[in-house]
């Protein structure tokens, strides 16, 4: 069996130029998907975060992920390593790579084979990246002292998909993550969970939550894949780290 292991070699690697296909973030935005027998990988990317999983989903196992900040910058995509839990040495580390995309299909040099378009950002009202921030408990929210540094909880939505992860920027351990597809209808937000590093039983489970926008915030609410009541305050990532700079 193929694995994606490759992949994370060659972006913290050594970089071949080739010829850059797009300069605005807009073509990239979005998910897509590899797959090699029984494994998906999974890369998710909003405006500012790129979030890497493979996956086994017959058999509910987890494998790998990795992931952190992107930029383009003249016709070069530099990426920042935040979390990676199969090279915890590879945290802050930076790499510029260029890539192409043809036709919905994403190539990056060195590594066989394309990735398919799995959406381009829509049409879920959650997309982007989030980093947990609080609770509310009788519909009034409490913030957390530090939710950015040095733990950080950020979940990566794009269109259809999303991946939660929980990290250590100080110390560089992974903890741990999860994901899956979701849908935004209504005020009602639905997880399908394709993956789980806490909870393999938790796999192919369909959550029903209820979601809200509090000055900004997002209002996660409901029960967890084991029946524990949740409600949780989300904001988005680009707020918290402009509130700490």
């Amino acid at each position: 069996m193929k694995k994606n292991i490759p992949l994370i070699a060659f972006l913290l690697g050594s970089i071949i130029p080739v010829i850059f296909a797009f300069t605005e973030k807009k073509s990239l935005k979005g998910a897509w998907q590899q797959i090699n027998g029984y494994e998906q990988t999974t890369l998710i990317i909003t405006d500012h975060i790129f979030a890497v999983a493979t996956y086994n989903l017959n058999e509910k196992k987890f494998i790998s992920s990795y992931g952190g900040k992107y930029s383009i910058a003249q016709n070069k995509l530099t990426i920042t390593i935040e979390w990676n839990n199969l090279d915890s040495t590879a945290v802050g580390t930076q790499k510029m790579t260029e890539i192409q995309i043809n036709n919905n299909q994403l190539i990056i040099e060195g590594i066989a084979g394309s990735w398919k378009r799995l959406d381009d950002g829509t049409p879920g009202a959650l997309a982007g990246d989030w980093i947990i921030t609080g609770s509310f408990n009788n519909d009034q929210v409490a913030k957390r002292k530090s939710p950015f540094y040095p733990r950080r909880t950020m979940k990566v939505l794009s269109g259809k998909h999303f991946q939660w992860i929980a990290y250590n920027v100080v110390t560089k351990q992974f903890l741990d993550t999860g994901g899956g597809t979701y849908t935004t209808e209504d005020g009602k937000y639905t997880e399908t969970i394709h993956f789980f590093t806490k909870r393999a039983a938790s796999v192919g489970k369909i959550l029903l939550f209820d979601y809200t926008f509090v000055n900004g915030d997002w209002r996660h609410k409901g029960l967890t894949s084991i029946g524990g009541v949740m409600d949780e305050c989300w904001s988005r990532r680009e707020t918290v780290e402009k509130q700490i700079l």
